[in-house]
């Protein structure tokens, strides 16, 4: 049976596997991109890093006040544990991409929390995130929509390409949308419904819906939370930026922090966002008269808070350790 099993975890990964390796080996081929990375590189203080590391801590902590509105049923410290680990996984364990929200909704569960209801939580705080990102989102088109008027001139590259390339990134959820209520009314889609993985979705959306109904309030005090968390990431690229010795404003830090952000969120099928991130942020560092390799260290800056906050997921195994040992 495990035999069985091993092909089907790989026919799950593969697909993502492939694309991040295809998107990492083209910028190894590109000599002008492995110049710009070492650049970028060179430019990094690691006295930046440690810098951003409260400002992201607090970020955590809104996040886990956005996660507690919810009432997922565990006291704060716990919700707060919960949280580290997610965000370490969602750094760290790239493939398949979503496995770190799998594994913080079982470490909600670990430390007390619903059962079964953990999952749909854990959807309603995505949820939640998505739309506190959306105003900053909009920031980002709007700079990079307004490059080709007012930053033609500290612009190193047309200004008209950026600014399509990055309303196409835009368009995919809507397209998506559009393709999924094609597909929801298809013969396919009555066929899939009627399968245990169709049948158990919809167990799940059911009862995604109940948990819903019951966040009136809850739901909306997770956005405006979650609205602040997203803020403080714009905070650490100012506080990265003037340690580069950069004189960049804090409107523009947030235009590059939330092109990264936004470019990873939409493209959330890349493993890590890696290089989709890392491409929105120069983008709208050009957009804001910031060099390429400038606008990549500050992106690089959030790589490394990630992986220093990415120690927490020595956490995941103690937890299931202690699980285990009180069933017994």
């Amino acid at each position: 049976m495990s035999q069985s099993r091993t092909p089907r975890r790989w026919s799950a990964i593969a697909p993502s596997v492939l694309l991040l390796a295809g998107l990492l080996g083209m910028v190894a081929a590109n000599s002008g991109l492995r110049h710009m990375f070492a650049q970028a590189v060179a430019t990094i203080d690691p006295l930046a890093v440690l810098a951003v590391l409260p400002v992201q801590f607090v970020a955590i902590l809104l996040c886990t006040a956005a996660q507690q509105a919810l009432k997922v049923g565990i006291p704060f410290r716990s919700s707060l544990i919960a949280r580290l680990v997610r965000d370490a996984a969602h750094s760290l364990l790239l493939f398949p991409p979503g496995l770190g929200d799998v594994v913080g909704a079982r470490a909600v569960v670990l430390l007390g929390g619903r059962g079964r209801a953990a999952v749909a939580l854990r959807a309603l705080d995505i949820i939640a995130e998505v739309i506190a990102e959306l105003p900053y989102m909009g920031l980002a088109a709007y700079v990079l929509y307004h490059w080709g008027h007012w930053g033609q001139q500290a612009a190193p590259a047309a200004p008209s390409s950026g600014a399509s390339l990055w309303w196409g990134l835009l368009a995919v959820p809507p397209l998506a949308y559009v393709g999924w209520r094609i597909w929801r009314s298809s013969a396919h889609h009555r066929r899939f419904i009627q399968t245990r993985t169709g049948r158990r979705l919809r167990a799940e959306i059911h009862l995604m819906r109940r948990e819903l109904a019951r966040q009136r309030t809850g739901l909306p005090l997770a956005i405006i939370l979650h609205f602040f968390a997203w803020s403080m990431a714009g905070v650490q690229v100012y506080i990265a930026a003037h340690m580069f010795g950069m004189n960049l404003s804090l409107f523009a830090a947030f235009a590059i922090e939330s092109a990264a952000t936004a470019a990873r969120m939409i493209l959330f099928f890349v493993p890590g966002g890696l290089v989709m991130q890392e491409a929105g942020a120069v983008l709208a560092g050009a957009a804001m008269g910031v060099a390429a390799p400038q606008a990549l260290a500050l992106s690089l800056i959030l790589r490394l808070r990630e992986l220093t906050f990415g120690l927490s997921l020595l956490m995941w195994p103690v937890l299931e350790y202690r699980a285990r040992r009180h069933s017994f």
